[in-house]
């Protein structure tokens, strides 16, 4: 598996000009900020079908309970032809080991939600929609992160989202030979602080459903996608600084016996000012990886709440 995460990305938030008019939409801290720790993967759903650039605008349409997608000046249907191309594209991506996708909002084509859908003749539009492509990917692949560009300029939305692909890719990286009950525990439990961090309640209950659907005879492979699906739903939830800072106390709880009065004091105000917003989270996350590399202590389960999104990236530093 690539040591980066793969992520989907609408084409025109990476500088491609494939906009309707021909312009992109780049969103830069995406292109040439975060593009040295992830692999970018763009799709252009309108291009895909065959419209050039530029382009008329289209627009979603909704008329006796049907959705559409049209071109209001010739009234041209292209419903057909970005169905079939979702679907497809769809499979691709999945295929391809893609972790997240970042949509382009307010797209008829792309974007996550309050996209404009128009009724009838009606020449005001009720944001109420979902762009046809993302529609067809979330449905197909309810496994896989998603955002839309305009939340990740939230550091804290931008380190959620990211943390969720780095969770699915740990993932990718352990079943890519396949998967079997070891394998799916052993997920599982490298991964118990991390889902103590953002949704505590889910640890007990993935590992219930593990238990249960084996004893059900379910094919491990099913059991796997039941688990992200499960997980990432909880996971879709913003999570709170005072589980986080919880959970920098249940680290610091295993070697603080090693620690000197005086250093693990440190750590406990550290903690203490992320929680109350006075410092970030980078500020106890540095001092506590520094104390696992120095006791050699930094095993997975730790390490996956430590580095959930890679230190170097600079969101810690923001949230």
């Amino acid at each position: 598996m690539s040591s980066n995460p793969k992520i989907g990305v609408s084409a025109c938030l990476v500088g491609q000009k494939v906009r309707y008019n021909g312009d992109a939409a780049e969103f830069r801290t995406l292109s040439r900020k975060w593009s040295d720790h992830l692999e970018l993967v763009p799709v252009c759903p309108e291009v895909g079908i065959g419209m050039g650039v530029p382009r008329p605008t289209i627009r979603l349409v909704k008329n006796d309970g049907k959705l559409s997608l049209i071109n209001p000046k010739n009234g041209d249907d292209f419903t057909d032809k970005m169905l079939e191309f979702s679907e497809i594209q769809s499979d691709l991506l999945a295929s391809s080991g893609i972790c997240g996708f970042v949509f382009k909002k307010d797209s008829p084509s792309c974007g996550l939600d309050r996209v404009k859908v128009y009724r009838g003749s009606n020449p005001q539009a009720v944001r109420e929609g979902r762009g046809l492509f993302a529609m067809v990917f979330t449905s197909l692949n309810p496994h896989i992160p998603v955002i839309e560009e305009g939340r990740l300029t939230d550091p804290k939305q931008a380190e959620h989202f990211l943390s969720r692909v780095h969770f699915f890719h740990e993932w990718q990286n352990i079943g890519n030979t396949g998967w079997d009950a070891n394998k799916i525990m052993q997920f599982h439990n490298e991964n118990k602080l991390f889902l103590l961090s953002r949704a505590p309640q889910m640890k007990r209950i993935l590992g219930r459903m593990i238990a249960t659907r084996f004893d059900e005879g379910v094919h491990p492979e099913n059991v796997a996608l039941e688990y992200m699906t499960e997980a990432q739903q909880a996971l879709n939830v913003l999570t709170k600084k005072g589980r986080i800072a919880h959970t920098m106390e249940r680290v610091l709880g295993r070697f603080s016996h090693q620690l000197t009065k005086s250093e693990k004091q440190e750590v406990v105000e550290l903690i203490h000012g992320f929680r109350k917003g006075i410092l970030p989270r980078s500020a106890p996350l540095v001092l506590l990886n520094h104390y696992l590399r120095r006791y050699n202590l930094n095993d997975k389960i730790m390490s996956r709440f430590i580095k959930s999104v890679p230190l170097e990236m600079g969101l810690m530093a923001r949230v």
